[in-house]
């Protein structure tokens, strides 16, 4: 009789163990400046952090976030101690030796922006030999464009801000920047001088394409159960529709301040 009873209400243990894992139902997560996706002064801290939010919401969780300079946001978030994870990371193998990675939040596109009185066109890197190319200090742009440049196949100048590489190349300075489609119009917008946010376009052409996670430390108590609850409130988001309102959304600026 006890170990019927026993068999019967196992699984209601277990589903309640699934769901009270996390202290006082929070995670405290990592975050930087990149708009429109991430950023202290969006509404919803940008769409990015609304998905995670969202997503920990649908499965009890609630997130607070620290905005830090990137490098920091990274130095936090892996120690595991006051910070639990980060927002928005590409996958590379240092940093799965560190991090566990959700599933994508989200997959974005990096497109060259040029101005629009040249008349660029582009298939391989070999096309791009006869272009200054602007690029950001620490961004990776892909294993081709990586080693073009380290080759000296292209001809690239890094400077420290995106935004720095959109004024030289309204100015002219170069003629080619790569940047993600949507913070680069956002970029154009908010930090270009009026004469010049119209004279800039994009190529349609995907340099890369790339998928974006939440990561959390190795070193947090039940770091895979976090990973778990984000993936199912995902799925939750997904199928109600609600990812893709934000996506549209965010796409008609919606998260602007």
């Amino acid at each position: 009789m006890i170990a019927t009873i026993l068999k019967t209400l196992l699984p209601v243990f277990l589903l309640i163990n699934s769901v009270f894992v996390f202290a006082e139902g929070k995670i405290k997560l990592t975050n930087g400046e990149w708009p429109p996706y991430m950023s202290d002064n969006y509404k919803y801290k940008g769409l990015v952090s609304h998905i995670v939010e969202e997503a920990f919401k649908a499965e009890g969780v609630t997130v607070e976030y620290g905005f830090f300079p990137w490098k920091r946001a990274f130095k936090e978030a892996e120690q595991g101690k006051e910070w639990q994870g980060s927002v928005g990371w590409s996958k590379n193998s240092e940093r799965e030796q560190t991090f566990f990675y959700t599933a994508p939040i989200i997959e974005l596109k990096d497109v060259f922006f040029h101005r629009k009185d040249l008349q660029f066109d582009w298939k391989t890197i070999d096309d791009l030999k006869n272009y200054k190319i602007g690029a950001s200090v620490g961004y990776f742009y892909g294993k081709d464009f990586e080693d073009a440049e380290k080759n000296k196949k292209i001809k690239v100048s890094r400077t420290s801000k995106d935004e720095n590489n959109l004024k030289k190349l309204a100015a002219g300075k170069i003629d080619l920047f790569p940047a993600t489609l949507e913070v680069g119009y956002e970029l154009i917008a908010d930090k270009l001088p009026e004469g010049t946010k119209n004279v800039l376009t994009n190529h349609p052409r995907p340099v890369r394409t790339t998928s974006y996670y939440l990561i959390i430390s190795k070193k947090v108590k039940d770091a895979k159960k976090y990973v778990d609850a984000f993936n199912s409130g995902l799925k939750k988001l997904k199928e109600s529709g609600k990812y893709e309102k934000m996506l549209s959304d965010s796409v008609e600026g919606k998260y602007r301040p």
